[in-house]
């Protein structure tokens, strides 16, 4: 769904950024950024620090200016839009909550910012409260609470207003894991219950996997690729992504046969088959996912020396021996307790499975 800048925004998308840029001090974080999500969608930016999407999430909330670029929303312009008349609710990663206020007052303190008539408060923060199951926090301290419960305070603070568009930022990741993965679905299924439009910002890819309809992989100011989750682990476009989102088998390579539909590439693990069309002698990346590898022969096969076997409950992880650059890894079902570290072995899968980039250095 993306496009060129100063194209014809799609008619279809509920938020367009068009052509968006951004430079701090004469550094540029953002160039040309273009950015569709359609109504009622659950959208990630993921990527790693410095990379531009709490920029691009402020800059859509209107809490920075963009320095390029035009913004709409459900197709009115907003760009030169105040960010208190955008009716944009924003997550902040460390809640933003008053101290000072009790949880009732917290929710309450948009609405009446926004002057809604007293008689209305109460039960707009009373139904929001319910939706985060926090009704009964209602009259406690914001300091009393953990941080779970200030996390779903601070949700219920954005949608008591009927925000036209929901902004997270990384709201999670101050909690532990298990209650992380646990808001992580109440939150989803918060947001499908009220058919809300939300753009969620994570540098933990398992977090944008679970928790999103589409994601946006972004890289020094760029979207390498926005797709489904499936499709970003399945057919990753760039070695970023494919490094990025899950793990893989990483192998350095080289061309060294091709009849312009299947490639012979050299490794340091020995030769292996790819789908693709790149010359002889081109450097490239060889990719596979560690689930479709399974010790053994297989259309490719590379010898390893095992590192590791790792137990990781329903699964286990077989890393072997490589240097900084290539990574070796096998993942298979059930635990492994006759494979040891030192072990000689084979990494087997097939030709289809394997992912092919061309080397950037």
């Amino acid at each position: 769904m993306q496009s060129s800048a100063g194209t014809e925004p799609d008619k279809r998308a509920y938020l367009d950024v068009v052509g968006v840029g951004k430079a701090f001090k004469g550094t540029s974080v953002m160039s040309d950024m273009d950015f569709r999500v359609e109504r009622g969608e659950l959208v990630s930016l993921l990527g790693p620090s410095g990379c531009g999407k709490t920029t691009l999430l402020r800059i859509i909330a209107g809490l920075t200016s963009a320095d390029a670029g035009d913004i709409l929303l459900d197709g009115r312009a907003i760009t030169r839009v105040p960010a208190h008349r955008r009716n944009i609710s924003v997550v902040f990663q460390s809640y933003a909550l008053f101290p000072h206020l009790t949880v009732a007052e917290n929710v309450a303190f948009g609405l009446r910012a926004r002057s809604v008539a007293k008689g209305d408060i109460a039960p707009k923060v009373d139904e929001a409260l319910q939706l985060v199951r926090m009704r009964d926090f209602a009259d406690r301290p914001v300091a009393a609470l953990s941080g779970g419960q200030q996390q779903r305070v601070a949700v219920a603070r954005a949608l008591v207003v009927d925000p036209v568009l929901l902004l997270l930022d990384e709201p999670f990741s101050a909690l532990d894991r298990k209650l992380r993965e646990t808001m992580q679905v109440e939150l989803k299924s918060l947001l499908r219950d009220r058919d809300m439009t939300a753009i969620f910002v994570t540098h933990d890819q398992e977090e944008a996997m679970g928790v999103s309809d589409r994601i946006a992989v972004m890289n020094a100011g760029k979207i390498e690729q926005f797709a489904t989750p499936s499709e970003l682990y399945a057919r990753p476009k760039s070695a970023f992504v494919m490094d990025f989102v899950g793990l893989s088998t990483r192998l350095r390579g080289q061309i060294q046969k091709t009849d312009g539909r299947v490639m012979q590439i050299g490794t340091a693990n020995g030769i292996v088959f790819a789908n693709g069309a790149y010359g002889v002698g081109t450097k490239v990346t060889v990719g596979v996912r560690p689930e479709l590898i399974t010790p053994g022969d297989g259309e490719n096969t590379i010898s390893v020396t095992l590192a590791d076997a790792m137990v990781l409950g329903a699964k286990t992880q077989l890393h072997g021996v490589s240097d900084s650059e290539d990574r070796l890894l096998c993942e298979v079902p059930g635990i492994q307790t006759t494979l040891t570290r030192g072990q000689d072995i084979a990494f087997g899968w097939s030709v289809k499975d394997t992912l092919v980039y061309e080397a950037t250095v």
